[in-house]
C-alpha cells in the first residue's frame, strides 16, 4: 500500500504502470497498456490532507482542496480558454498512472453548467471525455454525452438523447465503466443501474484519468479508480 500525498494506491505491481511510455494514438491502442500489466489496481483520494502532488494540471494555480466540515474536496478555481483545435485543456490528470479497462467513482457538482470526466488520456489531441450537463444533448449537441479528441476538435460519439446528467448544484455520484476488450463505455449517475450515456468505441485502449470542465468550474470529491 503506497500513501504519497494523500492518494491510497494499492497495485500488483505498481512499476508496470509507472514505466508505460506515451507513443502514437495507434500504436498505443495496439500495443500498449495489456490489462494483465495493470491487475489489482485501487488508487483512491479524499484530497484530505491538502497535497495535490498526485495530480498533474496545466495550470495548478487554478486549483486548491477545500473544506466544508468533515468533507474535504477538490475545487477547480477558473475555468481557461478551450483548446485549437476546439478541446477542453483544464483537467487534472492522476499523475503516473494509466489504465485499460477501469471502473471510476467520483462525487462532483457543478457551480456553473457543467463538468467533465477524461479518461484514456494519450495526449492533448488524444483522449475521451464524459460531459456532464445541466441540459441534454438534443438542446446543445456538444453537451451532455461521451466526446473523443482524436487529432482534430472533439467529437461527439454518444447518441444525442439522455436527461440532463447535472441537473442542480448538488453533489453526485459518476461512475464510467470502461471495457477495452468489448471498447464499451458506460456513465452512471446516482447510482442508478442503467447507463446515462454508453458508446461502444475501439480508438484508445489506454490512458490517463482526469477531472475538470470544458469551460466553467466545479468540485470533486471521494475520487476512487480500479482496474477491471
Amino acid at each position: 500500500m503506497h500513501k504519497p500525498g494523500g492518494i491510497y494506491i494499492q497495485a500488483a505491481s505498481l512499476a508496470a504502470v509507472c514505466l508505460i511510455a506515451c507513443y502514437s494514438a495507434s500504436v498505443w491502442a495496439a500495443t500498449m497498456c495489456a490489462d494483465t500489466q495493470l491487475a489489482n489496481i485501487s488508487i483512491q483520494d479524499n484530497f484530505s490532507t491538502g497535497s495535490l502532488k498526485a495530480w498533474e494540471m496545466p495550470f495548478p494555480e487554478d486549483w486548491k482542496t477545500l473544506k466544508e466540515g468533515n468533507l474535504h474536496y477538490l475545487h477547480m478555481e477558473r475555468s481557461r480558454p478551450p483548446g485549437v483545435p476546439r478541446r477542453p485543456v483544464q483537467f487534472a490528470l492522476l499523475k503516473g498512472v494509466k489504465v485499460g479497462s477501469f471502473t471510476l467513482d467520483v462525487k462532483l457538482r457543478r457551480a456553473e453548467s457543467s463538468m467533465i470526466l477524461v479518461f484514456d488520456y494519450v495526449d492533448p489531441l488524444h483522449f475521451y471525455y464524459v460531459h456532464l450537463s445541466d441540459n441534454p444533448g438534443t438542446k446543445i449537441s456538444v453537451h451532455n454525452g461521451i466526446f473523443i479528441v482524436d487529432d482534430g476538435p472533439r467529437r461527439r460519439i454518444s447518441v444525442l438523447e439522455g436527461s440532463p446528467a447535472l441537473p442542480d448544484l448538488s453533489w453526485h455520484d459518476v461512475r464510467i465503466v470502461r471495457n477495452v476488450r468489448t471498447g464499451s463505455i458506460e456513465v452512471f449517475l446516482d447510482k442508478q443501474t442503467t447507463p446515462r450515456f454508453s458508446v461502444i468505441d475501439h480508438t484508445f485502449a489506454c490512458g490517463q484519468v482526469g477531472l475538470g470542465s470544458f469551460d466553467e468550474t466545479g468540485d470533486f470529491v471521494q475520487f476512487r479508480l480500479r482496474s477491471n
